[in-house]
């Protein structure tokens, strides 16, 4: 099989909605879905991580551009009074 076309194909279903099989019949279909449970949170726990890297990062932008003026401000020194 193409890596990339199992690649795909196990993204596709990460990212649907994880809806177990039912088949309690035997202990290794119990097995495999606790598996296929644990890599869905872990896949969607990943997705979690990105998108709060990307809000910190905004954030920390956010906060730096907004304390640049006041340092040039402190940088250029008080201005001369007004006459």
């Amino acid at each position: 099989m193409d890596r990339e076309a199992a690649r795909n194909r196990i993204r596709a279903g990460m990212e649907a909605e994880f809806l177990p099989e039912p088949s309690p019949d035997s202990l290794t279909h119990v097995d495999r879905r606790m598996v296929q449970a644990a890599e869905y949170v872990a896949y969607h726990l990943g997705q979690i991580d990105n998108k709060l890297e990307r809000l910190i990062a905004l954030l920390e932008a956010s906060a730096e551009a907004g304390r640049q003026p006041a340092a040039r401000t402190a940088e250029s020194g008080p201005s001369p009074p007004s006459r």
